[in-house]
Parts: C-alpha cells; structure tokens; sequence
C-alpha cells in the first residue's frame, strides 16, 4: 500500500501545517484551539501509527488477506442525516448473511493484527469480570455527550468503515478538526475535484481494509457498507465494485442540511473552528448540492443496481420500503431480513420512531437558489424511489 501511505503522510503533514498556521479563515490559531492540539493531536498520531504497524503486521502474516473477493458487496450511502444509519443497523441484523463492521473495528483495529490482540484482551478481560469493558462503555457514553442523541454511539453498534480510513486521512469526520485543509473536503467530492490517481489511490486503500474485515470475520458473509460520507463516491464505488448494489437514502434538503449543522455543532465547539460561524455553513451547502447532483446522475447510469429510499416512506413503513428496495436491486430478503422488517413496521405503525427537530442560525442557512436546485434534484430521485405498498403515515412531515 505504498500509495495510500504516501498519500497519507502527504496529507496528514498538509493538516499539521494548515492547523499551526496562523490567520486560517476557519480555524485560527488561538490559545483555546492551540491547547486543543497540543492535548490531541499526540494520541491521534500515535494511534496512525499503530495502525500502520497493524498493516505492516499483516502483510508479513495475513498474506492470504488480499484475496478475498468482496462479491457483490451492499453499500448503503446518500446524503448525511437521511436514514443511512437506521438502514444500516435494520439490514445488519441478518448476521448470517452480512458481515459489517462495529465501531470499534473500525477506529481501534483496521487490521487483522489489531482485530486479533483486542479480541485476545477481550477474552482475558471477561474471565475477570469484564471491569474493562464497563470502563469502556462509560467512557464511551461520556465521551459522547449530547451526539449521542443525534447519532446513537457503541463501539458494538454497526458504524460507518469509514472511520477505518482515518490512518490513511482519508475520513471526512477529520474536516471538522482540520476546516482549511481543502485534501480533506476533497473526500465529499470525489466526483468533481479528486483527479484519476487520488480517486484510484482511494479505492485501493478501502478495498483493502474492506478485505481485511471480510479476512478476519471468516470471509463467508457479504459484506454490508453504509457511509453517509460516500455520497459523492457513488460513481467510483460501482466502478470499483461491479457486482455492488447500492440503497441511496435521500432526505429533503432544507432538513437534511438542518440536521447536518446541528450534528457537527459539538465538534464545532470542541475544536474552536469557524468561530464566527462564517464558513461551514455554507461550505456544507455546496457539497451537499454536489451530493444531490452526483447521486441523480448515478442512479440514472445504475438503475439495475442502485435504488433510492426516502427518509419519508422509511419513517411510516421502513420494512415494506427495503422489501421492495431489494427486490428491485435483485437482494433476497431472506427469513431474518424478514422478520427484522416486520418488527420494524410494527415500531413505526405505534409511532415509536424518534424524531428530531434542528433549526440553524441566520448565518448557516444556505443560498435560496442552491436550495431550490437541491430541492428539484430530490424531487426527481424521490419520484424514482422504492415505496412501501401501504404507508398510512407518508404524509407526516419530517423535519
């Protein structure tokens, strides 16, 4: 992997130059962030480079990994704060057939040799009692705090592969903390401003720690994908992936991108950026039109294999919305798809899905022209999009 790793170092000095900068638009360089850095930016590297021990490791003992054929993969993306975790973790249940990978595969072991000594400390750690993985979960809740509610935290949850691309600084979640390094907001374009070499250089970094997981799960499952990040990887996932077959989740704009400020609003903070609340904003608006845009397109050239769901129809009748979604994109429900689907529908027919209203400040509302264009984009997908063959519930607005 000496290009992801080169690229990686690249980037990841591209961070620490932008963030020691001074006079950055996003994230200047003040006494609360510098002391931000100093306290976090040690542990972030050291665990990088753990990680690229834990590759290292595997390539001299796993030499087997790469030839795991991740066929016919389901990933499930679309536009941040539309369903794509509900999905996902709905989906996931069937875990005879799927494999996916949790929270803590993804940030503390990428590889095959981190996944094997937290399993062994794991065991140890039982036959004691299991203090540290109390410790763990309190530490996780606590570490948490308010997103939790936003975004439901476990490190056994299902969770987004992305995370396992951070050694390779390839995880927009790293944006947040690192606002003017432009290689990062690169990640939610890759349609429009990765050229061929970073777009290449990106697939083969995440096939390989897709192989990685599929390598130490037992290779026998299909592989289950879900990251909201990826929208604007649609394009060069099924070119990478030619059996893929892809859930798109699709939410209306305003309240998508309403979700999305409110979400980032805790690293907003914790990291000192855009303190005059001048910038992301309205950088989130372009990239989510961009978003909007680049799905429109892929679900046009990869109808047999690509299917949208709108947050609408998965809020009143989610199993009878992915029934058909699947069937459409030639995926089997299978018995405990089923099953899961039904317990589904029956939460959403007594109204027991939680809902979450955000509202933004002046300065972070987008453009009315951009909106108006994202708006007339979902409004094609969503035309196109699986329904539930009843949903007593589809009026219902959701904010």
């Amino acid at each position: 992997m000496s290009g992801p790793f080169r690229r990686s170092l690249r980037i990841h000095a591209t961070m620490l130059r932008d963030a020691l900068r001074p006079g950055q638009p996003m994230a200047p360089l003040h006494l609360r962030r510098a002391a931000m850095l100093a306290a976090g930016l040690p542990p972030y590297l050291t665990v990088q480079a753990c990680h690229w021990l834990g590759f290292g490791l595997d390539a001299a003992c796993f030499r087997d990994a790469h030839k795991e054929s991740l066929q016919a993969p389901l990933f499930v993306l679309g536009i941040p704060r539309s369903g794509t975790t509900f999905v996902h973790r709905l989906l996931a249940e069937d875990r005879d057939r799927f494999t996916t990978m949790s929270t803590w595969q993804a940030i503390l072991a990428p590889s095959i040799s981190e996944r094997l000594l937290w399993q062994g400390l794991g065991r140890v750690d039982r036959v004691a009692g299991a203090p540290m993985r109390r410790l763990r979960d309190a530490l996780t809740r606590w570490l948490a705090g308010d997103f939790d509610a936003i975004h439901e935290v476990g490190l056994d949850d299902a969770e987004e592969d992305y995370l396992a691309l951070l050694p390779f600084a390839a995880c927009f979640i790293m944006a947040i903390a690192f606002p003017d390094t432009l290689a990062l907001w690169r990640l939610t374009a890759l349609d429009r401003e990765a050229d061929a070499t970073e777009r290449d250089t990106l697939m083969q970094a995440y096939r390989k720690v897709l192989q990685k997981h599929c390598y130490a799960s037992g290779g026998h499952r299909r592989l289950l994908s879900k990251n909201a990040a990826f929208a604007s990887w649609a394009g060069a996932l099924a070119d990478a992936f030619p059996d893929a077959r892809f859930i798109i989740c699709l939410r209306e704009p305003a309240s998508a991108l309403a979700s999305q400020i409110s979400a980032i609003e805790p690293g907003r903070r914790l990291f000192a950026v855009d303190p005059e609340r001048k910038h992301l904003g309205a950088r989130f608006a372009e990239r989510f039109a961009g978003q909007y845009r680049h799905l429109e397109a892929q679900l046009q050239r990869h109808s047999d294999r690509m299917v949208a769901v709108d947050q609408t129809d998965l809020r009143a009748a989610p199993g009878q919305t992915l029934r058909r979604a699947l069937e459409s994109i030639g995926v089997d429900t299978g018995e405990a798809l089923a099953a899961a689907f039904d317990r589904a529908d029956d939460v959403a027919s007594r109204g027991q899905s939680s809902r979450h209203v955000h509202d933004v400040t002046e300065a972070d509302r987008p453009d009315p022209a951009l909106l108006r264009e994202m708006q007339a984009c979902y409004e094609r997908m969503r035309a196109q999009a699986a329904r539930p063959a009843t949903a007593p519930f589809s009026a219902r607005k959701v904010s």
